[in-house]
């Protein structure tokens, strides 16, 4: 992204190969964990501010970065299709799903994001379409080890236990702070 116009300051924001967001429940005998993946970059642009200095825009620029994965939540956790919101508007498209064995289903799509926020330096919007993967993995609450039911069946644990997966309604994810050394000046 280049500045078209005087004042204007642009970044790329290259997201992290951690979780941007979590969340754990605990539903009785079963609980479980939520991991949403983001992958890919994100354009920031600032339209800077009379007098605002280079720091001052950086900070707003990581204070908008921070709110893209804020007020992100996920119902439906028992199907094979979950619904993931953002506060942001985030649009969230999925493709598809896997298990991976024992205990851990992967929901994989893509998220366009674009929203805009106001900051004391100026206007700052961020923009991207990025890939995700929402993991979604159960444990045994009593302290048991989770066991590997055979190849090819890794989906058999979510199928058993659908209905308490359901039962969960909506969860709201936590944002993970953000890494401020992703951020490079354009």
């Amino acid at each position: 992204m280049v500045p078209t116009k005087p004042g204007l300051r642009a970044f790329r924001y290259t997201l992290p190969t951690t979780p941007v967001a979590t969340a754990s429940v605990d539903i009785g005998h079963v609980g479980v964990r939520f991991e949403l993946f983001l992958h890919g970059e994100l354009d920031i642009s600032v339209s800077r501010r009379a007098g605002a200095d280079d720091r001052a825009v950086r900070a707003c620029t990581l204070k908008a970065l921070r709110a893209m994965a804020k007020g992100l939540m996920v119902s439906g956790s028992g199907s094979s299709s979950p619904t993931i919101g953002s506060a942001a508007g985030h649009a969230f498209a999925q493709s598809g799903y896997r298990f991976a064995e024992p205990n851990t289903m992967t929901f994989a799509g893509t998220c366009g994001i674009s929203f805009a926020q106001r900051c004391d330096s100026g206007p700052v919007t961020v923009t991207g379409e990025a890939r995700y993967a929402l993991d979604v993995t159960a444990w045994p609450a009593d302290g048991r080890a989770v066991e590997s039911i055979g190849s090819g069946q890794a989906g058999a644990w979510f199928q058993r236990h659908e209905q308490e997966l359901a039962s969960i309604g909506v969860v709201v994810l936590v944002a993970v702070p953000i890494s401020p050394s992703r951020l490079v000046a354009c």
